[in-house]
């Protein structure tokens, strides 16, 4: 079976959206079902798992998509050509059928969740070079900002640097202070500002409350690996606890920028679970790496065995 390009394009465009779309609600039933769990889990397997769940829609997406190409140019040896077209008319597509009516919305909610997740990061890099203005560079990577508001943050996606008001500095001692900056230290040594924004990019594919529990569990994580990176400077996790209480106090009473969501900070978030792990309160496991290959693996069958049916069904209603 031959088909053009284009067509051939469009037709397993739309496989893909369905496959997207039914990995989505399965990743959203698991989070709903069992995200009070991922608080057991390893700092380091926590985040595996989340990045998993978050990429999950997309690996089944690409993975189904480039198999229907493999077999519509007939190199697949488990379908025949005359199998392929009867399952999805690959060699001819219109808009005004479901296909095309999956893909244009599928393309205008992606162009959509792109264009807002930029503009958004354009104004915090904007808002970042004023804060630059008025700091003072501390040494390398830190800088302190003349402003009242009691603050310490990470920003930046290709460089990442760190931020304290001279306010935080004014009301914390010397030992506050440098547990402080080593966990933006830590921030910035992993990225982890450019990691938050790209899981909320991923994150914002979902509906809006499994979005917010995957980004909070995500910033969870991060913290406390942060936190771990300063009690293995020999730091005491008392020290460190004492301190992030202190800090969070201090927060409440302002903030220094506008959006937050996109910066790694020593502040509030999940205080009570920071304090908790500092305290070494919580029993954490690893995740089963292979156990996450093979849920892989099977959602990628999984969606290859049932897309024919779904298709099917749709087309049973509507125009194809």
């Amino acid at each position: 079976m031959s088909a053009e390009p284009l067509t051939l394009l469009l037709n397993v465009l739309a496989i893909a959206v369905v496959c997207f779309v039914l990995h989505n609600i399965a990743v959203s039933a698991f989070v709903t079902l069992l995200s009070t769990r991922f608080l057991k889990l390893q700092v380091k397997s926590r985040k595996i798992t989340l990045w998993f769940l978050a990429t999950l829609p997309w690996f089944s997406a690409f993975s189904t998509a480039a198999y229907f190409v493999y077999a519509a140019n007939g190199l697949s040896p488990f379908e025949s050509a005359s199998s392929m077209d009867h399952w999805h008319h690959i060699d001819s597509f219109s808009w005004l059928s479901w296909h095309g009516a999956v893909t244009t919305c599928a393309l205008g909610f992606l162009a959509y969740v792109i264009s807002s997740r930029l503009l958004k990061l354009l104004s915090h890099q904007h808002e970042i070079k004023s804060l630059m203005a008025l700091s003072r560079k501390l040494d390398n990577n830190t800088f302190e900002i003349d402003s009242s508001d009691a603050a310490a943050f990470t920003a930046g996606f290709i460089s990442p640097k760190c931020f304290v008001t001279k306010g935080m500095r004014e009301q914390i001692s010397e030992t506050e202070y440098h547990i402080v900056m080593q966990h933006e230290l830590a921030h910035a040594n992993k990225r982890d500002p450019f990691k938050k924004w790209l899981f909320a990019l991923l994150a914002a594919f979902f509906i809006p409350n499994i979005k917010q529990r995957l980004v909070l569990h995500m910033t969870l994580a991060m913290e406390q690996d942060a936190d771990n990176a300063v009690v293995s400077n020999t730091t005491s996790s008392l020290d460190i606890a004492g301190t992030l209480v202190k800090v969070a106090r201090l927060n409440a009473t302002g903030s220094t920028l506008k959006n937050t969501d996109m910066v790694a900070n020593f502040g509030a978030d999940v205080l009570e679970q920071r304090v908790y792990f500092l305290l070494g309160q919580l029993s954490l496991k690893p995740v089963n790496h292979m156990l996450m290959m093979l849920l892989a693996i099977a959602a990628f069958f999984l969606c290859l065995t049932s897309v024919d049916s779904i298709h099917h069904f749709i087309e049973t209603f509507t125009s194809h």
